[in-house]
């Protein structure tokens, strides 16, 4: 199809262009919500200033949506991740949220999700191959 370019910045003004049209897309669709986007990035460093895990997300349409969370390896099961993720609902509370979704897959973290209160909204199986995706969501 003639017109169609691929293009591997995801950041520079073609991108910035699809999203402002899905931006008024969205605006023209809900005229009655609340469009500000917050973004959110939470982070836990040692003693030497390293950031040893955080979350990055965004509250947007009274949701926050994680997008990265991550826990060093070596600091998982000592509590970081669920004050990282109450740290995150809290703010996100505070914003208007009303839940907050996100994605993992079954070599991630699906069990720590439930834990805190998320149930699986969906799956796609075979992603990668052998795993599987999940989409989890918990209303506060």
């Amino acid at each position: 199809m003639s017109g169609i370019e691929l293009l591997r910045d995801t950041a520079g003004p073609e991108a910035r262009a699809v999203r402002a049209g899905l931006l008024a897309h969205r605006h023209a669709m809900l005229p009655d919500h609340e469009h500000s986007v917050h973004p959110l990035c939470l982070v836990h460093r040692d003693a030497g200033g390293t950031v040893r895990g955080g979350l990055v997300g965004e509250v947007v349409l009274q949701w926050l949506q994680v997008d990265k969370f991550w826990v060093d390896e070596t600091l998982r099961g000592q509590g970081i991740g669920g004050a990282l993720l109450a740290a995150a609902e809290a703010e996100a509370r505070r914003l208007g949220s009303v839940g907050v979704h996100l994605n993992t897959s079954s070599f991630q973290a699906p069990a720590f999700y439930r834990r805190h209160g998320f149930a699986e909204i969906g799956r796609l199986e075979g992603r990668p191959p052998g795993h599987d995706r999940f989409w989890m969501a918990k209303r506060f």
